[in-house]
C-alpha cells in the first residue's frame, strides 16, 4: 500500500486541471528510465515548457522532494536530464535584472541556493523565511495547494516577458 501523501499526489495527477496542462505541453511527469538510478518516492522529477529564448532550452526540469504532500510544499532544484544532476548555475534561467523572474531563479545570495527555487511554494526557502506566511499578496504554499499549482507558477514565470534565456 502507498503511503498517504503518494496517492495524494498520485490522484492530484488525475485531475484536469493536470492532464490539461500536460495535453498542452505545459509540463510533464518524468518516469522510467529517464530518472537517475534509485530514485523513488518522495522523490520526484517534471518538467516545464519555457519560452522560445536563443541558445536556450524549450523547458526546465525540476527535482522534488514530495514528502509530507501536500502539507508540506516541495522542494527541489533544476535538474539536468542529460547528467541526471542538479542544474549547473551556468545553465539556470535568467531573468530580467531586479524581477520576480530573477529573484525566484537565483543561485546565490540565500541558504539553499541551487538546491531550491527562491520562491514561497519551496519549502527550503519558506523555512528561512516564516515570515512570508503572513505578508499579503505573497502566493504561499498550503496544504490545500496541489502540484498543478506548484507547476503552473514557475512554468509561468518561464513564459513570461521577464525570462531571458540562460
Amino acid at each position: 500500500m502507498l503511503p498517504p501523501d503518494q496517492r495524494l499526489f498520485e490522484s492530484h495527477l488525475l485531475l484536469p486541471e493536470y492532464r490539461d496542462g500536460l495535453a498542452k505541453e505545459l509540463w510533464g511527469h518524468v518516469v522510467g528510465d529517464d530518472l537517475p538510478p534509485g530514485t523513488a518516492w518522495p522523490n520526484v522529477v517534471f518538467w516545464m515548457a519555457a519560452a522560445r529564448r536563443e541558445g536556450a532550452p524549450d523547458h526546465y526540469h525540476v527535482a522534488l522532494n514530495l514528502s509530507g504532500y501536500s502539507t508540506q510544499p516541495p522542494t527541489g532544484p533544476l535538474w539536468d536530464p542529460a547528467t541526471k544532476q542538479t542544474l549547473a548555475f551556468s545553465k539556470w534561467p535568467k531573468g530580467k535584472p531586479g524581477s520576480r523572474f530573477a529573484i525566484v531563479f537565483r543561485t546565490d545570495g540565500f541558504s539553499f541556493a541551487g538546491k531550491a527555487l527562491y520562491h514561497p511554494y519551496d519549502r527550503s526557502p519558506l523555512s528561512d523565511h516564516p515570515e512570508w506566511k503572513s505578508e499579503p499578496l505573497r502566493p504561499v504554499w498550503t496544504s490545500s495547494h496541489t502540484i498543478i499549482d506548484y507547476l503552473e507558477e514557475f512554468q509561468s514565470l518561464l513564459t513570461s516577458e521577464d525570462y531571458l534565456g540562460i
